[in-house]
């Protein structure tokens, strides 16, 4: 008898407590409101309280009802109070429509409105609409018109690329227009939740439309528009004197090898605001990305490096030259291993757009500006760079040392090493100006052509 007791006690209707004209929906993220299908009125209020329903009631005593149209409802505001109007919400399910005032929902009012005004009040129809799914579908012509848009966001992206400001990418058309395909065939068209994709989608297409002036200016107009809305980037510093952009040239170009300028490079790319938002995180993933690549191989040369100049300073009878060279050489890679670890940890932990906004605000905001970062932006290749320079100057100042006193046999080898050390930095030292310049200048001849070129003309002239 106990347990029926609490059975009894469990059961709930409700209803129950609800006038007859009212029925309770329940969205599905879980929230309820309540829809009077005879004068239909929405409200987010709890009418089962009879206090809250009798200010409903109240309120809609002093509204126009009379005004409202047959596809026509009235969303009331929270806790109404009679003649305020301006705050319920009239929409008009014929032409998608939603505004505060009963006049602009007409239809013989509507074409009078500027087009801002019009894109503004579909935007509201369909937030209301997403918000109260359950008593009434989305209508089919919404469902065509999302599919239209959204093939047409999709040849947007193809034919723009990173500059298109759509607010959906070629990915997500693609998954978006499955996902409409794929609930129409499993759960039909009167399904909440299908209406609250319908709904969100318009939500956003709305947004965008309003943002782009959707059906108010000409192609000229909107496209001066457009160029005019084109963030242009973090603000660089004050520009340095001209002492120090002379000094900046010197280091940049001499003591760094001109490697700063890929890394200027890099981080201009990576600041560059084009299309979507979501382009600036792509940017910012693919900077760092390349950046920590980038670092773990040089890492990984520095590190082979230094094993290989402790081994070179272990060999006995080192004069001060190859010692002096191979301690410099295991300084540099030491600061490339440091300084290259430090920076892969760094923009590993750092990927949050927010992030991004900051990093590069305070890159063109420097002392020296975007050239002075990209100076420590490329310091573990440099370092890298004159460790294998110290390295080798080391070695060659050993091969050298053992061209004198010593037997034949040890110093014609001491000259082989010698020449072929001095061979082998030849070709890479011209293989390095190679693939360092091509990317840069497209002379008529290559330095090889001229110079053969000139002993030409000399023995020409010699013989002449």
């Amino acid at each position: 008898m106990h347990f029926a007791t609490s059975w009894d006690a469990q059961l709930y209707d409700r209803d129950a407590t609800l006038s007859a004209d009212w029925q309770l929906h329940t969205h599905p993220q879980g929230w309820i409101y309540f829809r009077n299908a005879r004068t239909r009125v929405l409200t987010h209020d709890d009418l089962r309280d009879p206090g809250v329903l009798d200010a409903v009631e109240n309120y809609l005593m002093s509204f126009p009802m009379s005004e409202l149209e047959d596809d026509m409802e009235l969303l009331v505001p929270p806790d109404p109070k009679p003649h305020e109007h301006v705050l319920a919400l009239v929409v008009n399910h014929t032409l998608c429509i939603a505004s505060r005032y009963i006049y602009n929902v007409k239809a013989g009012t509507t074409h009078r409105l500027r087009p801002h005004l019009q894109n503004r009040q579909h935007r509201m129809y369909w937030n209301f609409v997403e918000g109260h799914p359950c008593h009434r579908p989305a209508p089919q012509a919404a469902e065509d018109e999302v599919r239209d848009i959204l093939t047409w966001y999709e040849v947007d992206n193809r034919k723009s690329g990173p500059r298109s400001t759509v607010p959906f990418s070629k990915t997500e058309c693609e998954d978006l227009l499955r996902v409409l395909d794929r609930t129409k065939s499993s759960s039909g068209t009167n399904a909440p939740g299908r209406t609250v994709l319908i709904a969100w989608l318009m939500t956003e297409i709305w947004s965008f439309r309003s943002a782009e002036s959707y059906a108010e200016h000409t192609l000229k107009r909107s496209a001066a528009m457009r160029e005019q809305r084109t963030p242009p980037g973090p603000t660089p510093g004050p520009p340095p004197s001209l002492l120090a952009r002379l000094l900046l040239v010197f280091i940049v170009n001499i003591l760094f090898f001109a490697i700063p300028n890929t890394y200027q490079d890099h981080i201009t790319q990576a600041a560059r605001h084009q299309g979507r938002l979501s382009n600036v995180q792509q940017n910012w993933d693919r900077y760092t990305q390349r950046l920590v690549q980038e670092y773990q191989d040089f890492l990984l040369i520095a590190t082979v490096l230094l094993s290989a100049t402790v081994g070179f300073l272990a060999v006995p009878d080192i004069d001060s030259t190859g010692r002096a060279a191979g301690l410099v050489s295991v300084f540099a890679s030491l600061g490339s291993v440091i300084v290259g670890v430090f920076c892969i940890w760094r923009h590993q932990a750092n990927f949050k757009q927010s992030h991004s906004f900051t990093y590069l605000h305070n890159a063109h905001r420097g002392v020296f500006g975007i050239t002075g970062y990209s100076l420590y932006l490329s310091m573990p290749p440099v370092l890298l760079v004159w460790g294998i320079i110290a390295f080798a100057v080391g070695f060659i100042a050993y091969a050298i040392q053992g061209t004198s006193d010593r037997g034949k046999g040890d110093l014609a080898a001491a000259w082989v090493a010698l020449g072929v050390s001095i061979c082998v930095l030849v070709f890479v030292a011209t293989g390095l100006y190679t693939f360092a310049v091509i990317w840069k200048f497209q002379g008529q001849r290559s330095w090889w052509d001229w110079l053969c070129g000139l002993r030409r003309r000399d023995w020409q002239h010699d013989l002449g």
